[in-house]
C-alpha cells in the first residue's frame, strides 16, 4: 500500500513554475502507487494565525473559519508533506507562510507527518539566495521531527514556463518516484 502525499503548492500565480515542479513530483508519485493530492494554499483565503491558543483548550481546533478548516483532515491523514512553493523575498510567499503558521494548532492535535519535502524555484541566477528558506526547511524539520524525503532547487526561472526542459522537472518526479 502506497503512502498518503500531501502536496502543497504555496504560489499565488496559476500554472507557473512551482505547479510545474509539483506536477512532476505527483506524476512520479503517482506512478509509485502512492496517493497524491495537492492543494493550492497560493489562492486560499487563509487569515494569519493570531496566537491565541484557543486550539489548546479546543482539542487542536482553531477559531478562525475560513479555507484552513478543509485541510486540517487532509494534513492529519498524510504521511508526507510536500512543500511546492517559489522564493519571495529570501523565504516561503506570505500565502504559504500563513498555512504554515496555521499548521501552530497540530501542538495540541498533532499531525503525525513523518516525511517533508521541498520543491523551490526562483528567478535569481544565484543559488545562494535560497539559504535562508532552506535553513527555515531544515530547522523546521528538525523541530517537528520530521525526516526530509529531498530537495528539488531550480533557480534562473521567473516566467510562467522558463521551468520547461529544465533539469528540475525530472529531479521532481524522480524524487515522487524514489518514494
Amino acid at each position: 500500500m502506497g503512502k498518503t502525499i500531501l502536496v502543497v503548492h504555496g504560489s499565488p500565480r496559476k500554472n507557473g513554475n512551482s505547479a510545474a515542479l509539483a506536477e512532476a513530483f505527483e506524476k512520479g508519485a503517482q506512478e509509485a502507487g502512492h496517493d497524491v493530492q495537492r492543494i493550492e494554499v497560493g489562492t486560499a483565503d487563509i487569515k494569519g494565525c493570531r496566537g491565541c491558543e484557543y486550539c489548546f483548550s479546543h482539542e487542536g481546533v482553531c477559531c478562525q473559519q475560513d479555507e484552513m478548516q478543509q485541510y486540517y483532515p487532509l494534513l492529519h491523514n498524510a504521511d508526507v508533506l510536500v512543500w511546492a512553493t517559489p522564493l519571495y523575498s529570501f523565504t516561503y510567499p506570505a500565502q504559504l507562510k500563513a498555512f504554515q503558521d496555521r499548521m501552530f494548532c497540530g501542538i495540541a492535535k498533532p499531525f503525525h507527518i513523518p516525511e517533508v519535502g521541498l520543491l523551490l524555484c526562483f528567478e535569481d541566477k544565484d543559488p545562494t539566495v535560497a539559504q535562508p528558506l532552506l535553513d527555515t526547511y531544515a530547522k523546521s524539520n528538525a523541530y517537528c521531527g520530521q525526516t526530509s524525503i529531498g530537495e528539488v532547487v531550480v533557480h534562473g526561472v521567473y516566467k510562467v514556463g522558463d521551468i520547461a526542459g529544465n533539469e528540475g522537472l525530472e529531479k521532481a518526479y524522480d524524487l515522487g518516484k524514489s518514494l
